[in-house]
């Protein structure tokens, strides 16, 4: 039998439910019994978990044949004279819970129309009759079930099953609610859950009337019966359980807990009040949790846990209070985790790692307590325990010793203390470490946890099992060595050293034996050079220590370890700091082929025992490729007593004091605080071209060949948080560390570059313009000793100027190829030989062009011939810039030092590239804007059909060179007309400079509207139709008719067909004198993008872009990216289809997309400038194209004919010609009236009726006399509608008229004075 303190019982521990005894089954020969009992306890019943929701908390039990039920107790009369010897018997618990069952269920296989139904009902009466006999005195409930193959008939249907079952009742004695009847059909579970129900009310009634027994016993009770009012209270509470009324049980409990209080604690009955306390606790820390007041819980078991744990009770079974109270705490945990899992949270500083760790500690404490009671009962005791003697009586936590009797007690103590030794405590106190270092990882205390680890690890190695306090400490030391707690991580450390030495761990014990020797550790000189000394043995394959002082188990786990040990150890210095400093860097951060490359390498032992070492290696990787790895011995070395002294040869390595190296031999003794100079070299040629070297690792082998510890560290030099203030102690300081070296290639061409024009037979440096083709010419030069082969220059224009900047090597005169990218092939370069390259760049914008200059030659090399040449990582590169960069290119990762690339094409042959920026500063030609004006020079924002208008056409030079103008001319579209004023072409002479303005004046009259307005497609339309319009037809009428057949491109979405066949004739008519760049058919677009710049035109004398945006991109249908036809026209007239002298159309945008429209605003035609530079040769033109203004339909045209030139007192005609654009008859009144100067003597009609027929013109004619010089008043002419003779007239449109005649009469004339042959 256990101690009472160190568990609780099973009993206690299981939730208490109703017992339910099942009788007459015979599970084992009858399949129909076994679903019965299966149904009702088995598979299923528990295991899906919906179900288990809906069936209430039963145990059922099946009773054997010969079942003897416990006997009852013959009742009390009183209690007066009853003195019970404990509180809590160790069977009642177990009685209620598996022995005597609340109902019997008795079943019976019985159909109603049975053959041998009267043998069968005696045969059921009798077993009843015996089930009563056995359950005399209990108020346990009978049930007859009776098993029947088919389901019943309905109520008053089966008059033989009434008949029947009042007769079997009748035989029975039981009631007809006793009687059930379980058909095993498909329907068993429903007719189960049905009698369970049935069953558990019976339960609940069985309970019921136990709980009023014990309530009536309580009530029976004095105030001296304090023993059976706690064991009353804990009976009721327990059977409320079993009701599952848990509130009512939660009070009882707490009663019961209460009324302990009022029983004196004294040495004897000690360990029962604890019991019964700790069982009461459990119970009722259990219910709150259930009840879902989780602080209750923790608030009861901290009263708890401080009321009895200063109740020692014997000081020699102290052990017996301390596992007493280690049980409350693991058992509070385990109760804990289960309120967690079904939904309880959790917080950092109130968790079960908590409990589980104070338990932990309670098992400490009772393993001393029990250590310290051995020492003291048996070793004074004389007597021997009896063996076999029973300790504990049939009461909970009472012991079967006479009272008052010393030798007996003293005889259970010291039996007590003996089964105590045969507790295994180490087991118990890992196991409660490792539940709470579980829970402890899931709250995020960590530093906590690693507490208890370490706390783990001591009692392994104190239960004797190394290997897993090794393993423990050894994942510990990381965390507290990161951490910087060196008190406790030299203890730990030590404890490891402790932990391998034991367990023969040869790579644990050197690892932890090198750390050791660090000054930051606590310990004296002389345990460090013992350390070192057992370090040494272990080299030579010795073990540490003597074999005297070694257990035979060890010094086999030694031989063992020492034979199969794989060497070298490999120790991390990065880890394992303040036993050796090693510092790596490069003589030098760049080396050509042919240099020789050094690496010095710095050493200093840190402890204050010196090192021996065998040998020194730097491990170098390729930064583009960390794969190859290269790996180089230091073969020299130099010593210096101070840092002072090596800082003072690294920066005078001429001086004639210098000190010459001296060979490293194995196993070379360090010094501490001596500074040495490793130095690693090898020729530079080993290491492929273009490589940027890294130094990765640095390590040092220390040891013998038997076995051997590999000190690694890595090459980047840590800074130290904390600075010596005079800066000479700092190893960064006083040396410069390099850890990349890079090789650089060598590229065997120079180029220069020579831009502008020639001028005197002599290059010039002269700034780029828009529209001219720019000359550069670039010289490629082979200044060493090598035969190139394949040498090309590749230029490219940037990605963002693709559509606005060309290159072109074709200076003939049409010019037709102008591409983004250019290749010039130079050919093969002897030695000390060069070449030149000529091309062209032609721009269409302002804007620093940077164009990428691309070089490259093939050469013969011998690639076998390098001794370190390691494989190359290669990656493919597009191909979109140039066709001949198809092969694989050596990747680089880090920020590219050279432009030169490198490319093996085969072992004996290899591409060098280099990749350069060439800058030219584009300036602009000349800045253009138009404007519109009406004849008396008005802004213009409307235009009406048939009006006369002018264009002014600004020109400013912003050329920063001379230039020489040749000529200008405007192209207008077809649908306007240019007046034989505007023909006369200017003469330009002289030379221009930046900020000289021109100006041309065009008269422009547009006979169509933009509904009518007049494309390519509908002028071939209109040559082949036969039919004639008639002229009396509306214009309304014609845009209605052209809007149902198809009009420009954009208005229309095509078929799949159509699109293709005006892909094709689109392509046909495009002229050979244009560059087609970056063709698709998919959705073709001819723009005028970049060729001719947009115009400026200004209504109010503010400048605005006018027009559409020529500059932008059109994307192609069903693509993100721009792709779309670019056209770039060498001639103005190339840019016009023309159709007449000086008109045509336009060559805008001709698109097949869906989505496009029709443009809202026209183009009125092209502005051309030819020009060239002052002296130069190459003529270039800049075109620019304008963007018209609204066109309106006019209710009335006016044109006005003038004499050039008046004199005065010569007569002179005045002609206004009105025309009917409508096709409605006008009626109107034309008055002209003389201003009162009588400046003209006027000869005509003042006043006259006018009427115009539809499309027909009226012609008004007066003779003017002029009186005086200068600038003089020509009479008014007023026009109004005749509202008599057309009704649908009205005043308020005599305004549109006003307007109409202000726009087109002039107002003043100049009169020159009489001719000379006149006044003679």
């Amino acid at each position: 039998m256990t101690i009472d303190g160190t568990t609780l019982p099973s009993e206690l521990l299981v939730i208490p439910q109703p017992l339910i005894g099942f009788c007459g089954l015979d599970i084992v020969n009858q399949s129909v019994h076994k679903s019965i009992w299966d149904a009702f306890s088995g598979t299923l019943q528990r295991k899906p978990a919906d179900r288990d929701r809906d069936r209430a908390a039963v145990q059922y039990k099946l009773l054997p044949p010969n079942y003897e039920f416990p006997v009852a107790k013959p009742k009390r009369a009183s209690y007066e004279w009853y003195h019970p010897k404990g509180i809590l018997k160790r069977n009642w618990m177990l009685k209620h819970l598996h022995v005597l069952p609340s109902v019997v269920v008795l079943f019976q296989d019985i159909e109603w129309n049975d053959s041998q139904w009267t043998e069968k009902q005696v045969q059921c009466a009798a077993i009843v009759q015996g089930l009563k006999n056995a359950l005399q005195e209990r108020n346990t409930r009978l049930c007859l079930v009776l098993l029947q193959k088919s389901a019943p008939l309905p109520a008053g249907e089966d008059m033989l099953a009434a008949e029947r079952a009042a007769s079997l009742t009748t035989a029975c004695g039981i009631t007809s609610k006793m009687l059930f009847i379980l058909p095993h059909t498909e329907h068993l579970m429903g007719y189960t859950m049905r009698l369970e129900s049935a069953f558990l009310d019976m339960a609940q009634s069985y309970y019921a009337l136990m709980s009023k027994r014990i309530r009536t016993h309580r009530d029976q009770l004095s105030a001296a019966h304090t023993t059976l009012k706690i064991r009353h209270q804990f009976k009721l509470g327990f059977v409320a359980e079993m009701r599952q009324d848990f509130s009512t049980a939660q009070k009882h409990y707490f009663q019961a807990y209460g009324n302990l209080d009022e029983i004196r604690i004294t040495d004897t009955n000690c360990m029962e009040i604890k019991t019964i306390a700790g069982f009461l606790n459990y119970k009722m820390c259990r219910l709150m949790f259930k009840l879902k007041t989780p602080r209750d819980s923790i608030n009861q078991f901290i009263i708890h846990v401080d009321k009895y744990k200063n109740c020692l009770g014997f000081k020699d079974l102290a052990f017996e209070h301390y596992a007493w109270l280690s049980t409350q705490h693991s058992v509070f945990a385990e109760l804990f985790c289960e309120a967690i899992k079904n939904g309880l949270p959790a917080l950092q500083t109130q968790h079960p790692g908590i409990y589980y760790q104070k338990a932990a500690e309670y098992v400490i404490k009772r393993r001393e307590a029990a250590q310290q009671a051995s020492a003291t009962l048996l070793g004074s005791s004389t007597t021997n325990a009896t063996p076999n003697q029973s300790l504990y009586t049939e009461f909970f936590g009472t012991r079967a010793v006479k009272t008052g009797d010393p030798v007996a007690e003293q005889q259970a103590n010291i039996q007590l203390v003996e089964q105590e030794r045969n507790f295994n405590h180490s087991s118990a106190i890992i196991a409660l470490l490792s539940q709470a270092m579980a829970q402890f990882k899931i709250y995020k205390c960590l530093r906590f946890r690693k507490k208890l680890a370490i706390d783990m690890a001591e009692e392994y190695l104190r239960s004797g099992d190394h290997a897993k306090a090794l393993t423990l400490y050894s994942l510990m030391l990381p965390d507290y060595r990161q951490e910087k707690w060196m008190t406790i991580f030299s203890d730990v450390l030590l404890k490891t050293l402790r932990c391998a030495l034991l367990s023969a761990s040869v790579a644990d014990y050197i690892s932890c034996s090198i750390e050791a020797l660090s000054l930051s550790h606590h310990g004296e000189q002389k345990e460090r050079v013992l350390l070192l000394e057992n370090l040494w043995q272990v080299f030579q394959s010795v073990p540490p220590i003597p074999q005297t002082q070694m257990t035979p188990e060890v010094q086999a786990l030694w031989s063992n370890a020492l034979a199969s040990v794989k060497s070298p150890i490999q120790i991390d210095l990065d880890k394992v700091s303040g036993v050796l400093e090693l510092c790596a860097t490069f003589e030098q951060v760049q080396l050509n082929n042919s240099d020789v490359l050094q690496i010095n390498l710095i050493v200093r032992v840190l402890t204050d025992v010196p090192l021996r070492i065998r040998s020194f290696q730097v491990l170098l990787v390729d930064a583009s490729n960390p794969q190859i790895s290269y790996k180089l011995e230091a073969l020299k070395y130099l010593c210096f007593p101070s840092l002072l002294q090596l800082r003072t040869h690294q920066q005078q390595p001429l001086e004639p004091e210098h000190i010459e190296p001296k060979t490293f031999e194995k196993n070379m003794r360090l010094e501490p605080g001596y500074y040495y100079q490793l130095i690693c070299s090898t020729e530079a040629h080993q290491f492929n071209e273009n490589t940027q070297l890294r130094i990765a690792r640095l390590e040092a082998l220390m040891g013998t060949e038997q076995i051997g510890a590999l000190l690694t560290c890595s090459a980047n030099y840590a800074r130290k948080p904390f600075r010596h203030h005079t800066r000479s102690r700092d190893l960064d300081d006083n040396m410069t560390i390099n850890t990349i070296c890079y090789i650089a290639p060598t590229f065997h061409l120079s180029t220069q570059t020579n831009l502008g024009h020639v001028v005197s037979d002599a290059p010039v440096t002269t700034t780029m313009l828009v529209n001219e083709y720019y000359p550069v010419v670039t010289t490629i030069s082979n200044p060493y000793n090598v035969y190139l082969q394949n040498v090309g220059v590749h230029i490219s224009v940037p990605q963002e100027l693709r559509n606005s900047v060309f290159l072109t090597t074709d200076i003939s005169s049409n010019r037709q190829k102008l591409h983004a990218q250019i290749q010039v092939d130079v050919g093969e370069l002897s030695a000390h030989g060069s070449n030149t390259a000529t091309y062209y760049i032609f721009s269409l914008v302002e804007a620093e062009i940077k164009l990428q200059q691309r070089l490259s030659y093939t050469l013969d090399v011998d690639r076998s011939a390098s001794g370190g040449g390691a494989g190359h990582s290669t990656t493919p590169t597009s191909t979109d810039t140039t066709p001949e960069h198809v092969n694989q290119l050596v990747t680089n990762s880090l920020a590219v030092i050279s432009p030169v690339q490198i490319e093996y094409l085969d072992e004996t042959r290899l591409r060098k590239s280099r990749e350069d920026i060439l800058t030219v500063r584009c300036a602009g030609d000349f800045k253009f804007n138009a404007r519109f004006y009406s004849l008396n020079r008005r802004p213009l924002t409307q235009v009406y059909r048939g009006e006369n208008f002018l264009l002014r056409a600004n020109t400013e030079v912003v050329a920063v060179d001379e230039v020489e103008i040749l000529d200008s001319f405007f192209i207008c579209d077809h649908n306007l007309v240019q007046s034989n004023y505007s023909f006369k072409r200017k003469k330009y002479t002289n030379k221009y400079r930046a900020g000289d303005q021109l100006e041309s004046v065009i008269v422009l009259r547009t006979n169509a509207t933009l509904q009518d307005w007049t494309t390519a497609r509908d002028l071939e339309r209109s040559k082949l139709d036969d039919s004639v319009n008639n002229k009396f037809v509306s214009r309304q009428q014609k845009t209605q008719l052209a809007a149902g057949q198809a009009g420009d491109a954009p208005l229309q979405a095509p078929n799949v067909a159509q699109s293709n066949f005006m892909s094709k004739s689109l392509l046909g008519k495009i002229p050979t004198s244009m560059t087609i760049i970056n063709n698709n058919t998919n959705a073709l677009q001819l723009s005028t993008v970049g060729a001719m710049s947009n115009s400026l035109h200004s209504d109010d004398g503010k400048l605005t872009v006018a027009g559409t945006d020529e500059g932008s991109t059109l994307p192609a249908s069903g693509q993100e990216t721009q792709k779309s036809m670019r056209v770039v026209y060498n001639k103005a007239m190339e840019a016009v289809q023309a159709t007449g002298h000086c008109r045509g159309f336009i060559k805008g945008v001709y698109t097949l997309d869906t989505g496009a429209g029709a443009p809202t605003i026209p183009r009125f035609g092209v502005f051309c400038i030819r020009w060239r530079r002052a002296g130069g040769k190459e003529e270039n033109e800049s075109k620019f194209v304008i963007s018209g203004l609204d066109i309106a339909e006019p209710p009335l045209n006016i044109y006005c004919t003038i004499e050039e030139k008046m004199f005065v007192k010569m007569p002179m005609a005045f002609k206004v010609v009105l025309k009917n654009p409508t096709m409605h008859v006008l009626h109107l009144i034309a008055t002209l009236s003389i201003s009162k100067s009588d400046n003209f003597i006027c000869s005509g009609h003042k006043q006259l009726d006018v009427s115009i027929m539809a499309y027909d013109e009226k012609e008004l004619v007066y003779n003017l006399y002029p009186l005086q010089v200068a600038w003089q008043e020509l009479p008014v002419l007023t026009l109004e509608y005749n509202t008599k003779a057309d009704p649908q007239k009205h005043d308020s449109q005599n305004l549109l008229l006003y307007e109409l005649v202000q726009r087109a009469l002039p107002k003043r004339v100049f009169v020159l004075p009489p001719l000379k042959q006149l006044t003679k």
